[in-house]
């Protein structure tokens, strides 16, 4: 059974045999295959090939987000999507954790030009050397940039590489970052 960590609600079945929990970037990726139905109310078009859905379960009450790669599912065209909202949908998808950059200060400033650092329940930060941050990121997918610290610690980030990273790219910066869960839908059809 997966519980989503900020609504608390329970989402899947008790027992899956396809989980499989493995610790190559902190603090931990657990990918589930989870079967689900619910009601599709959005379709949100996230820049090619990603759309963004939002699905209902009215049983539970509650409603959530899930990202689709449209180029890698069976029915998972925008056109096809766009017919299905206000509909049943049954659908399998995945449910990761992982660490999400919302700012970088190097030398007591945000490169990115915010006035404060970002605060607030969850926010955490590390400060160390910036890794892969050498070329801007081309194309629509995001590149991975990493932070190693004095006393061991790295986290790893997915993000679209700036041309501000890519000035403090292996200095000393201060990365702030929540960790985040990201629900990735890898099947999907209407319930007949």
């Amino acid at each position: 059974m997966f519980c989503h960590a900020a609504t608390g609600k329970t989402l899947g079945l008790h027992h899956n045999p396809n989980i499989s929990t493995f610790q190559s970037h902190p603090p931990f990726i657990t990918i589930m295959t989870i079967p689900e139905m619910g009601l599709l109310t959005n379709v949100e078009d996230s820049g090619y090939p990603f759309a963004t859905l939002t699905i209902e379960f009215p049983e539970r009450n509650f409603s959530e987000y899930f990202t689709i790669n449209m180029e890698a599912v069976k029915n998972g065209s925008l056109e096809d999507l766009q017919t299905y909202i206000g509909q049943y949908i049954t659908f399998d998808y995945t449910s990761e954790f992982q660490y999400t950059l919302l700012d970088i200060y190097y030398e007591s400033y945000s490169i990115f030009g915010s006035e404060v650092a970002p605060e607030g329940e969850g926010i955490r930060s590390i400060e160390g050397v910036l890794y892969g941050a050498e070329n801007i990121t081309e194309g629509d997918l995001p590149g991975e940039v990493s932070v190693f610290a004095d006393d061991g610690e790295n986290h790893y980030f997915p993000y679209f590489v700036t041309q501000e990273m890519v000035a403090v790219n292996e200095k000393v910066v201060t990365v702030f970052y929540e960790i985040r869960s990201q629900h990735v839908i890898t099947a999907i059809q209407l319930v007949e």
